[in-house]
């Protein structure tokens, strides 16, 4: 059994994954990208590109190809209570990213894992991850790959592997708590022929919230979050469509003209406290450290950002000699620097969406005040240049 060597091994090729292998890739390392599944493939998501990943999207280089699938172009944000108040805001109009994208992640982690191969990384797909192992000189990842069994070996180790991530709880990188959430999180796409006219909306329903977002193909994406306890004793996705969305009229007349199409996925608990995303020659990214926050629809930001930080990171670190989790601190360092605004103004977000006799207040004021729901919604979608 032949054992192929990397300086890093990525475990996870979703966009976090695909964003550190391309940095680290052009910065010259030999990088094993490994995944259990095989790509294309669905992923529960709001499918929602906001406008601050264009610079980042042009860094890596992939914003014709993005362009080239089916998306509609999101040029505006709207919510909506159950009480009827509403109120909309236009998306930052600023550059080359004037508006954000609706784009199903089918394609979006598609599009980036060509990328990273195409930039010198080895793409392991479909391989299950059997042992880890810790060297003095680094890592042995036993893995397998149909009725094969095989090894790699890497310097450096990073988990991509999502919010559930093995390598964290292998590595004993969690909390050591469970963490009971509150909200359970679903996902399923819609016919809806009229669109939603390039915007991204929020609809608050008694227990929670959903998102919705054209994709560009006649279809639209349906996510929303609820209170579990709007699910007791065995209900379900049926139970919030029939019983809980309608509630919000003009969520109501949305479903009423709209199909499900294909089947529904869901993600219990929504929301994760952070993990400690370093350690001795291991480093976690994306949903892996736990650095994203999806009420505000920045997931795909903070994934790429994060992966972008650690490769910066992981480059100063062989650069120095020195893969010790005390040298890799920069990169959680710069990771509290860079998301502190967004993930205070996150939570803040998140706090109201449970609070409707908080939140619908503030979205009758946003109607009179428009430039209150702007200043909002400016900070989350402003595109900031990559560091």
């Amino acid at each position: 059994m032949g054992v192929n060597k990397f300086d890093v091994a990525i475990i996870g090729a979703g966009p976090a994954g695909s964003s550190a292998a391309i940095a680290l890739a052009r910065r010259g390392y030999t990088v094993a990208l490994v995944d259990k599944e095989h790509f294309p493939r669905e992923k529960l998501c709001g499918d929602f590109i906001n406008p601050s990943n264009w610079p980042l999207l042009e860094e890596l280089g992939v914003r014709r190809e993005l362009l080239s699938h089916d998306h509609e172009a999101v040029t505006a944000f709207r919510i909506t209570s159950f009480n009827r108040a509403e109120a909309e805001a236009a998306l930052p109009s600023s550059g080359r990213g004037a508006y954000g994208l609706g784009l199903r992640r089918f394609f979006f982690d598609q599009i980036l894992l060509n990328k990273a191969m195409d930039e010198g990384a080895a793409g392991l797909l479909g391989c299950r991850i059997k042992g880890l192992h810790r060297h003095a000189d680094g890592w042995r990842i036993d893995f397998s790959r149909g009725e094969s069994v095989e090894q790699l070996k890497a310097k450096l180790l990073v988990g991509a592997d999502g919010r559930n991530s093995w390598v964290a709880r292998q590595l004993g990188m969690d909390r050591g708590s469970v963490e009971q959430g509150r909200a359970i999180g679903f996902q399923l796409r819609l016919s809806y022929s009229p669109g939603l006219a390039g915007r991204v909306e929020i609809h608050l329903f008694p227990g929670g919230y959903a998102g919705l977002l054209g994709l560009g193909d006649g279809t639209i994406n349906l996510c929303l979050a609820a209170d579990k306890r709007c699910v007791r004793g065995g209900a379900g996705l049926d139970t919030l469509l029939e019983s809980h969305l309608p509630k919000n009229p003009f969520l109501k007349a949305i479903l009423e003209r709209s199909e499900p199409i294909g089947p529904a996925r869901s993600t219990y608990p929504v929301y994760f406290a952070q993990r400690r995303p370093v350690g001795d020659r291991v480093v976690l990214i994306g949903d892996a450290a736990r650095v994203n926050e999806p009420v505000t629809g920045e997931g795909i930001y903070f994934a790429m950002k994060s992966g972008a930080l650690a490769a910066r990171a992981i480059d100063e670190s062989f650069r120095c000699g020195d893969l010790s989790a005390a040298r890799l601190m920069d990169y959680q360092r710069r990771c509290q620097s860079e998301f502190r605004a967004r993930r205070g103004l996150n939570n803040l977000i998140r706090f109201l969406m449970y609070r409707p006799a908080l939140l619908s207040p503030l979205i009758r004021v946003c109607a009179k005040r428009q430039r209150l729901l702007e200043a909002i919604v400016h900070t989350v979608c402003l595109p900031e240049p990559v560091c």
